[in-house]
């Protein structure tokens, strides 16, 4: 009887250690998605400054090109010339 006690108690033991370990491993999941959702949307505003600096950035090549020497004008033209294409395919998609 004295062996079953022992292999019960430790049985107990072990479940509850079993329980605490699933309670710390929750907390930790829900403490590293939070961290997750944090970074992701970090992420997303980083990548949006990015292409905003992008677009600013090349306005401001276009206009410097426009107003610069010739090598600045070269760009720009080629700029325009880039974003002129872009919108004859976008009127010959909504032609279609």
């Amino acid at each position: 009887m004295d062996d079953s006690r022992k292999v019960v108690e430790s049985l107990k033991k072990k479940v509850a250690k079993i329980i605490d370990d699933n309670r710390s491993l929750r907390q930790e999941l829900s403490r590293l998605t939070e961290d997750y959702t944090k970074v992701v949307r970090e992420k997303r505003v980083c990548e949006e400054n990015i292409r905003r600096l992008n677009r600013r950035i090349e306005a401001l090549e276009i206009s410097g090109g426009l107003a610069g020497n010739h090598d600045d004008r070269r760009v720009a033209r080629l700029r325009v010339n880039k974003l002129l294409r872009e919108i004859d395919k976008c009127l010959a998609l909504m032609n279609k």
